[in-house]
């Protein structure tokens, strides 16, 4: 035969799942925080190497000036 009266584990339940949250909830956001500055910090190396490397990489090409060519009809056949 069944009890409509609630089990004795049921607040016993209730306050070990609100206690396994609460001790969860640090660590992840830790891991955010951690998460996002490992992503700033990576985003500020990467602007860094590409000050540095700039002109490194890459000869200046010196290229003179041309005037810009007259378009010419093409030739009918």
């Amino acid at each position: 035969m069944t009890s409509s009266r609630p089990s004795a584990s049921a607040p016993v339940n209730r306050q070990s799942a609100e206690v396994a949250v609460g001790l969860l909830v640090p660590p992840v956001l830790l891991g955010i925080l951690a998460t996002r500055a490992l992503a700033d910090g990576l985003t500020q190396l990467g602007l860094a190497s590409e000050q540095i490397f700039a002109g490194d990489r890459l000869p200046n090409l010196n290229i003179p000036p041309v005037a810009p060519e007259i378009a010419t009809p093409a030739p009918e056949v």
